[in-house]
């Protein structure tokens, strides 16, 4: 992934039922569960997100926990929980 994060852009809390109604400059961290579950980062921009998947991947049973207990929805997407977000701040390099 070639965009660096920068940590005080993050937004760990974003409401993805609301995504095209607040827009702003920032990310959030998501699981893409399109196929394989797979943890990605939304970058917002005033004109749409962009969806980079992270090279470094956590555990497959992490990203598989973090999708209980969520409502299916069509777009396959879904917010991360605890467990993703501490192993995000333990290996992921902020700008």
């Amino acid at each position: 992934m070639a965009t660096p994060i920068i940590k005080a852009l993050i937004d760990w809390d974003y409401d993805l039922q609301n995504e095209f109604k607040n827009r702003s400059r920032g990310y959030t961290f998501v699981v893409d569960a399109w196929e394989t579950p797979k943890l990605a980062l939304y970058k917002f921009t005033p004109f749409g997100v962009k969806c980079d998947y992270l090279e470094q991947q956590p555990p497959q049973e992490l990203l598989l926990e973090s999708l209980q207990g969520q409502e299916k929805n069509p777009e396959n997407i879904y917010k991360i929980n605890q467990a993703i977000r501490t192993w995000i701040e333990e290996n992921i390099h902020f700008e």
